[in-house]
């Protein structure tokens, strides 16, 4: 294959926004399009995850020339052993360091470095945007000490439909005033620290019910309804030079001239709009291409060098690079696919890796390492203050919805004798099991008696003062629904059927899902919590007891989902 060139290297490369580059950066990114080779070109278009391969399978994608790798899961210390290796073997490669990506949005599943902060819907209940800065500075620490230097974050998703199971607690809430200012805040906390965020997932879920990793969902709004809600959350993102935007499987036929194709596979939603109209200037990451909101759209021989040509710069996940690239190289064979597009593309990653920080300036030489004491006690400090700030967020976002016979707050000398419910084993998206719940050791260690439901329990007010039901169900991959699961609580389909509403006190306590009241309506006192992190559950713990107030406020609107709750749509 020939050597692809173009009279002007940087043609199509921004002088300002989030890419902007020094004159020396800019003439390495110019160095690289005109020498490397043309495989190589296609290879820097891919980020790969490091799941269920081999260091030397790594190693092979790092001499390929992969431009981006991705950390799943939490990242931890083993990751940032991992990434630093690989990062090695670029520079003995003479090459770029490679962008390293992770969906740090905390909450319980995909927080880092063992952080354990509220989710975005926590964060937004404080009302404060200060909290949603801090919360994006903290991802940025925690992912820098992992070895990651692109959150794939925040969700600026609005979570319109309370069937979505995808969207709800990764979401700031339903107000696109709200999401947009929370959403700028959490940008510019993270990038402030020298890494890039990436807004998701354009053109905006929570509209369907349906979660694209099972199938292609779209954004039904009228074009009217569109440009009210979710342009201007959009338009602040980019305002606020978010340097990335990841491209979801999601359709908007309303601005598409009424297909329903996914964003990723459309020129007129990543090209026209995202960048003629909403002016974004930053690199486009699709979504993981091996979802099925991709995957079923059409052969990927023919829709990986699709999702390029729409406006994808790089490409997320595969089962087989090596036959990916051969589909890429395959499409500009045929035609289907421009070098002038791959270059364009190209030059957007090389130069988010100038702007991170990836690329070091030859004549100023190795920047010296710093010493490994010194870097651990400023990370222990990063730490203490990360943790603080969870403890506070955490107090901050409890939200008392009713209370309608004052019950709070509990007292051991009147509510001794607590019957708590919850659900079993918890698990993430991809089955590994979750942290067990520690509210009853919570609750115990404050001198109640709490004796966990069994589906033999005799529920009787003789026996127990208080019922207590605990529900942990945040957003998430392939979670199909986060409706409050009565069979999974009481045991059995004959005891799914029962409520004790008018038998004992109550409360329900929702470490996730804020909307489920909806499937215990006739619950007297609720308590939304947003999610299960520890700091969150020792300051519920707190307030139950009265020794701190409940100042948060839902983030979405619980009543008027309630309302129009209806068939899924």
């Amino acid at each position: 294959m020939s050597r692809p060139r173009t009279a002007d290297p940087l043609a199509g490369l921004p002088v300002s926004g989030p890419l902007r580059l020094k004159p020396w950066q800019r003439a390495w990114v110019a160095q690289q399009l005109q020498t490397l080779p043309p495989r190589q070109r296609l290879w820097r278009l891919l980020v790969l995850a490091l799941a269920d391969g081999t260091p030397e399978r790594y190693q092979s994608w790092v001499e390929q020339g992969v431009g981006g790798v991705f950390v799943p899961g939490a990242p931890d210390a083993h990751s940032a052993r991992l990434v630093g290796h690989l990062q090695s073997q670029a520079r003995q490669l003479g090459r770029a360091d490679l962008l390293v990506a992770a969906d740090i949005e905390f909450g319980e599943h995909t927080g880092a470095d063992g952080l354990g902060f509220p989710n975005a819907m926590a964060v937004a209940a404080t009302g404060r945007v200060a909290w949603a800065r801090r919360m994006g500075q903290a991802a940025a620490r925690a992912a820098r000490r992992c070895g990651v230097n692109w959150v794939l974050s925040p969700v600026v998703d609005l979570d319109l439909n309370p069937h979505n199971p995808v969207v709800n607690t990764r979401s700031f809430g339903t107000d696109p005033a709200r999401v947009a200012a929370f959403s700028r805040a959490f940008v510019q906390g993270l990038q402030g620290e020298g890494l890039a965020a990436s807004a998701k997932h354009w053109p905006g879920d929570g509209v369907d019910w349906r979660d694209h990793h099972l199938e292609p969902s779209c954004n039904s709004l009228s074009r009217e309804a569109w440009l009210a809600r979710y342009a201007p959350v959009w338009r602040t993102a980019i305002g606020a030079g978010v340097r990335t935007v990841l491209c979801g499987h999601i359709g908007l036929p309303a601005l598409d001239g009424g297909l329903s194709r996914p964003a990723s596979l459309s020129p007129v939603l990543s090209t026209e709009w995202l960048r003629g109209e909403l002016g974004f200037e930053g690199l486009v990451l699709s979504d993981a291409t091996l979802m099925a909101g991709f995957s079923a759209c059409g052969p990927r021989w023919q829709t990986l060098p699709q999702a390029v040509a729409a406006g994808c710069d790089m490409l997320l996940f595969s089962g087989q690079p090596e036959l990916d690239v051969a589909y890429l190289e395959r499409a500009l064979a045929e035609g289907r696919l421009t070098w002038a597009r791959v270059n364009q593309a190209l030059a957007r990653v090389l130069a988010l890796q100038c702007v991170l920080g990836l690329v070091r300036r030859p004549r100023h030489g190795a920047s010296v390492p710093q010493a490994e004491t010194k870097q651990q006690v400023e990370h222990q400090a990063e730490r203490a203050q990360e943790q603080q700030w969870a403890r506070e967020c955490a107090a901050a976002a409890l939200t008392r919805v009713r209370d309608l016979d004052g019950l709070l707050p509990l007292q051991p000398q009147r509510h001794r004798r607590i019957l708590l419910v919850e659900e079993g084993e918890r698990h993430t998206p991809f089955g590994q099991p979750l942290p067990a719940l520690r509210m009853v050791e919570l609750l115990q260690a404050e001198g109640f008696a709490v004796t966990r439901y069994r589906p033999d329990t005799l529920v009787d007010p003789d026996l127990y003062d208080v019922l207590i039901y605990v529900l942990a169900r945040e957003a998430g991959m392939c979670r199909v629904s986060l409706r409050l699961d009565w069979k999974r609580l009481h045991g059995d389909t004959a005891r799914a059927m029962e409520r004790h509403w008018h038998n004992l006190p109550h409360l329900l306590i929702s470490f996730g899902n804020p909307y489920h009241l909806a499937d215990a309506s006739g619950c007297r006192c609720w308590i939304n919590a947003y999610s299960p992190v520890p700091a969150m559950q020792q300051a519920c713990v707190q307030a139950l007891l009265g020794r701190a107030p409940w100042p948060g406020r839902s983030p979405v609107e619980v009543g008027a989902a309630m309302a129009a709750w209806g068939p899924l749509r």
